[in-house]
This record gives C-alpha cells, structure tokens and sequence, in this order.
C-alpha cells in the first residue's frame, strides 16, 4: 500500500528543481553555537555538526529534498541519545527478562508433566 501511495505523489516543478544545499547550513551553524548534534528523527541517526555538513555538503538534492531533511532534521544535546540508549536498553532487558521467565515456567511445566508421566508408568 505505501509504495502505491509513493507512486502518487507528484512533485511540483519547484521541488523537482535543484535544491539549495545552503539552506541546511543555518542548522549546523546553530548547532555549533549551542554544542549541540543533529538528530535525524526519521532514521534516528545522530551527526555532530561537522558530520552532517560532510554528509550533505557534496550531494545533489531536489528542493522537496532539501524540506524533508530540515523537516526530519532536528538540534539536541546528545545525552538525551545517551539517555535514550539507556532507556530502550533497559526496556529490551526488561522484555527478555520477561519472555525467558514465560519460557523457563513453559518448559518446566513441560519436563514435569514428561517425569510425572514415566513415573506414574
């Protein structure tokens, strides 16, 4: 269904043009002035100021590429990465906590219904 949506979208002539690639450039320099890093909230990838200027700076981008880069492209201080590692990390350790306890009780009720089977035999 999404690549039948995608297939339906028709870009104005503005965004098929080229885009300008200094348009991104105001957030790197924000981003710089308040030591902070560029995440992107569509891949979920994080840049230093310096990387993302080297990631785009050399590529060739449509107008309509250029907006959803700056629509996805947002100014944080990377603890709140850090802090987000820590939080999925726990929530995943919690989730296997969880599941191998389900699975630990499923197969212990299994084995002791085997032994009760042959002993009663």
């Amino acid at each position: 269904m999404k690549e039948k949506i995608a297939k339906e979208v028709r870009l104005s002539q503005f965004d098929m043009q080229r885009g300008d690639i200094k348009k991104l450039m105001p957030i790197v320099k924000e981003a710089l002035l308040h030591k902070m890093w560029l995440y992107n909230t569509y891949s979920g990838k994080w840049f230093t100021p310096e990387e993302f200027q080297a990631t785009h700076e050399d590529r060739e981008y449509n107008n309509f590429d250029i907006r959803g880069i700056l629509e996805h492209t947002v100014i944080r201080h990377p603890r709140a990465g850090i802090r987000a590692y820590h939080k999925e990390l726990n929530e995943r350790i919690i989730k296997m906590e969880t599941e191998t306890r389900a699975l630990r009780e499923k197969g212990e009720e299994f084995t002791n219904k085997v032994i009760a089977y042959y002993q009663d035999k």
